[in-house]
């Protein structure tokens, strides 16, 4: 008898209890029983739960890459404009100081970033052969060396790869560039044939028009006999504009 009456008193409480639970907090507030705290994460009556409401991570689509052309325009070490690549008959190399008709343009993919190592590459060029830019031979860069690196037109290399050999003379590097999106800065990265990435400087000499790449452009130009073949340096910026001449 005692266990039946045990039994019944305990169904009555999870009765009450339960009844208690599904009460809303009006109607907890009028029998004088404490509010419930407010339960988040649930979708209201009219509304859809979004994924991040559901507790799903929602997935991110990557960014695609970005295409540029344009020209590079030359700037000397105190910012003046120089002008543009030369698109000689005979290779890449110098600045253009007559028609813009023969300004070089070049197209290259970066990431939307802009970091990483790139390729440049030249839209319609004047002359044959291989129309990516980059180093000509496997000269070794380094700090108070008067060593010098070629440029020019070359074959498309691994980026992070030390000069490629091309034919009997010449070693192509062509993707160490890199650019600068705010402002369209274009840097040189030479690899040395160690593997071993140079410090970089892009020299002009202006007696002969031509452009180069050196690693310590006080110790080449110490070394120069005749002052007609000191070098300055200079930088390489895309320039986006399109002479109303020239227009593709």
């Amino acid at each position: 008898m005692r266990v039946f009456v045990l039994s019944c008193a305990i169904a009555l409480i999870l009765s009450v209890s339960s009844a208690v639970a599904t009460l809303t907090n009006a109607q907890r507030l009028v029998r004088g029983l404490p509010v419930l705290p407010p339960k988040f994460g649930r979708a209201l009556p009219g509304y859809v739960r979004t994924p991040t409401a559901a507790g799903a991570n929602p997935s991110t689509s990557p960014v695609p890459p970005k295409t540029y052309t344009g020209r590079i325009l030359v700037k000397s070490y105190d910012g003046g404009t120089l002008g543009h690549l030369y698109n000689w008959a005979s290779g890449i190399n110098g600045v253009n100081f007559g028609d813009s008709s023969e300004d070089l343009y070049v197209t290259f993919t970066v990431t939307r970033s802009g970091k990483g190592l790139i390729d440049i590459q030249a839209i319609d060029p004047a002359f044959t052969g291989p129309s990516y830019i980059g180093t000509t031979n496997n000269a070794t860069l380094a700090t108070g060396s008067p060593t010098a690196v070629g440029f020019g037109n070359v074959i498309r290399t691994p980026v992070h790869s030390p000069p490629v050999p091309v034919g009997q003379y010449n070693a192509d590097e062509s993707a160490i560039w890199t650019f600068n999106p705010t402002t369209y800065e274009l840097k040189a990265h030479y690899v040395n044939i160690n593997g071993h990435k140079a410090k970089t400087t892009i020299a002009y000499k202006i007696y002969d028009n031509s452009i180069f790449f050196v690693g310590d452009i006080g110790a080449y130009n110490a070394a120069q006999v005749d002052p007609d073949y000191l070098v300055s340096p200079i930088t390489f910026y895309l320039d986006l504009t399109v002479d109303s001449s020239t227009a593709r």
